[in-house]
């Protein structure tokens, strides 16, 4: 009848086949992907929407035309939904599709409910005009197109030299502000 190893080798696939419903359960559980809860607890929520990522480029484009341009080696979630930490940001502002405005700084963050990019740490601004600004922090409010700052600013151009403690810059009049203790040099 059953003589040798190789007509037993069929009775493996017909004992697999008959031993399914003793280990089918176990083995289907154990290599099934995990669930995904759709309500959980906002702690969870907030870890999936954690992410770090490396050398990014964001545009902002309104009607077609490009409005700004953020460039950051790292870019992270920050601690609500709506915030974005960018670390060394170099930001280009655009007038009629044109870049107007470089914004250099080491660190920043931008904030789309508010529609504001926050910059600190030796930020630098040039206009195309060889317009120079320097600042410990500055505000660019995109909705108003205003760049602002409250941390002392310093203004270099060709022909003067300023200094102030507050600048509001209005983009789109192109005309800028400044108060607090203002100095005004000339070379």
């Amino acid at each position: 009848m059953m003589h040798g190893r190789r007509n037993l080798l069929w009775l493996l696939p017909l004992l697999l086949l008959l031993g399914w419903p003793f280990y089918g359960g176990f083995l289907g559980a154990l290599l099934a992907p995990p669930e995904l809860h759709e309500g959980g607890s906002a702690a969870g929520d907030q870890a999936r929407r954690r992410f770090v990522m490396e050398q990014v480029r964001l545009y902002q484009d309104q009607a077609g035309v490009r409005q700004w341009r953020i460039d950051t080696p790292r870019l992270q979630t920050g601690d609500n939904a709506d915030e974005l930490r960018l670390a060394a940001v170099t930001a280009v502002l655009f007038r009629d599709g044109q870049a107007h405005l470089r914004i250099t700084a080491d660190q920043g963050h931008y904030d789309s409910a508010a529609e504001a990019l926050f910059l600190q740490d030796n930020v630098r601004l040039q206009g195309e005009d060889g317009f120079r600004l320097s600042t410990p922090a500055l505000v660019y409010h995109e909705s108003q197109s205003l760049v602002s700052s409250r941390a002392g600013v310093e203004i270099h151009s060709d022909e003067a030299r300023v200094r102030g403690q507050n600048l509001d810059y209005d983009l789109a009049a192109d005309h800028y502000a400044i108060s607090g203790q203002v100095r005004f040099t000339t070379p």
